[in-house]
């Protein structure tokens, strides 16, 4: 069982996410947001569907202004600008990565939002504060099996008692398997992200329980993760010869072998990808219907003016 430290994770983060911004930004979409997209439809541009992802993760909180969020494992800033620009939110992210750290101070900068938008190089672990809501996108496979009550007890100690998190986080697809590392086996652990583990949604779910937390809605979006794959895939390919100048030969194999294997194995139902919604248990206020989840933004920004 792999032991996860400070030190261990923000080495195993820096290998994979460190590589060079430029690198992610000839294969990800123009906000460079690095997690499944959510689409309305098969024919949805990989643009589209990564804003839409983002205000599907915001609504489902219930984001409204001047609520304080936090985004643990924030990437290069997409959720946060989009939760202070659209729906004027007191957004902070954090990361341990210092590329994504740089960028996403950059690009909050050039959008005008320092006022109400910042972030972090900070290990989730050392968060402080109270948040009405908490994302988490893309960042509980880093945690490590062992460490998921330990992550969600966090989680807990950091919301308003009326606040609501969400964790959108990669899943195993067979509770008994032992073969946890990214549903990848050596060539994940050892080549993509190290120390990598994935739970069944089972554990994931129990874990969150023990915490303390009360999940009230669970959304499997593995077909979506499949066509953002496949996005990926193809705008790697059509990247090629300017992906191995910047990462060199070896690491522009490894990851077009890993974006073409994980976009077959979320489509093969190897692996899937599940939204949790939840509250402190026995507390939060939603609305009894999922119907504002799928309704229109309930502020714009036209609408929200600097606290």
């Amino acid at each position: 069982m792999i032991r996860h430290t400070r030190r261990i994770d923000a080495e195993a983060i820096a290998y994979h996410y460190d590589v060079s911004n430029d690198f992610y930004a000839l294969w990800l979409d123009s906000q460079m947001v690095y997690s499944c997209a959510y689409f309305r439809s098969p024919d949805d541009s990989l643009d589209d569907a990564q804003t839409q992802k983002l205000d599907h993760v915001l609504r489902k909180l219930g984001v409204r202004p001047g609520d304080r969020l936090l985004d643990i494992g924030c990437g290069w800033g997409a959720l946060i600008v989009r939760a202070a620009e659209k729906f004027g939110a007191q957004a902070l992210g954090i990361t341990v990565s210092r590329n994504q750290y740089e960028y996403a101070r950059e690009r909050i900068a050039a959008a005008g939002l320092a006022d109400r938008c910042e972030v972090q190089l900070e290990d989730y672990r050392d968060a402080a504060g109270k948040y009405e809501r908490i994302a988490s996108v893309g960042m509980f496979e880093h945690v490590g099996l062992q460490g998921l009550r330990g992550y969600f007890t966090r989680i807990n100690e950091l919301l308003a008692d009326d606040g609501t998190v969400l964790n959108h986080g990669i899943t195993a697809t067979d509770p008994d398997s032992a073969e946890t590392p990214w549903g990848g086996g050596e060539f994940i652990e050892r080549y993509v992200f190290p120390h990598g583990e994935l739970p069944h949604i089972s554990l994931a779910l129990k874990e969150m329980c023990t915490a303390g937390l009360e999940p009230v809605d669970v959304e499997n979006l593995r077909r979506h993760y499949a066509l953002t794959l496949d996005h990926w895939a193809r705008r790697f390919e059509e990247a090629a010869p300017r992906l191995r100048e910047i990462a060199g030969e070896k690491r522009y194999r490894i990851w077009r072998v890993f974006l073409a294997g994980c976009a077959d194995g979320f489509a093969q139902h190897r692996m899937s990808l599940y939204q949790i919604l939840a509250v402190r248990a026995g507390a939060g206020a939603l609305p009894l219907t999922r119907d504002y989840m799928y309704g229109p933004c309930q502020c714009s920004a036209s609408q929200i003016s600097a606290p």
